[in-house]
């Protein structure tokens, strides 16, 4: 993903307030360790936040090249590890994401469901719009008889700071079409995403 010049400037601006505030803290902010820290502190922020635009058109592209569907069964992407930021405190996210659809006439490659998870979650957006985001993309974009997606995230905003509950993750799931009108489908999706379910942290 190209990084946006702009987005970039305006970045490094802040942390460089930032590290002014840590000053103002008593941190000794001369400390070599902090030359070029606001620069280096944008460009990691930046990878965390994707350019939207960019996200949009890759994507759309993503849609546009698929395979012939020979397959009607269910197909699932599960455990993909991503990292984005809480838009209340801008501080990161770790997410396990788990999609699923079933095709009707065009299948993703296997890659692609994991790069648009990923593509997806790098954007200052609730875990809950995450989870319709991709499973409304897999369902209505793709053309499927239906989607379904289950998210388990480790917040910083809340394991670093507030009340500091490391040991916490929200869940959340969403499904469309099949997997909303029949519940076997749905809870075979369920069941498949969190058989042999590996510890997020």
């Amino acid at each position: 993903m190209e990084r946006n010049p702009k987005a970039l400037a305006l970045f490094t601006e802040g942390y460089e307030k930032i590290i002014a505030g840590l000053a103002e803290l008593g941190v000794d902010t001369n400390d070599p360790n902090f030359v070029d820290t606001a620069q280096r502190a944008a460009k990691g922020f930046h990878e965390l936040v994707h350019d939207q635009s960019q996200v949009r058109h890759q994507v759309a592209e993503m849609m546009e090249k698929t395979f012939p569907a020979k397959y009607n069964e269910m197909v699932i992407s599960k455990h993909n590890v991503a990292f984005g930021i809480c838009p209340h405190h801008l501080l990161p996210v770790l997410y396990r994401i788990s999609v699923a659809y079933i095709p009707v006439q065009k299948v993703l490659g296997l890659s692609k469901m994991s790069r648009m998870v990923r593509m997806f979650a790098r954007a200052p957006i609730l875990q809950e719009d995450l989870t319709h985001e991709l499973c409304r993309t897999l369902h209505e974009d793709l053309g499927s008889q239906g989607a379904a997606v289950y998210i388990e995230g480790l917040h910083m905003c809340m394991a670093a700071r507030g009340i500091g509950a490391h040991e916490a993750r929200l869940v959340t799931s969403a499904v469309r079409g099949v997997f909303l009108d029949e519940l076997a489908t749905r809870e075979e999706f369920i069941k498949l995403v969190t058989a042999s379910h590996p510890t997020l942290v």
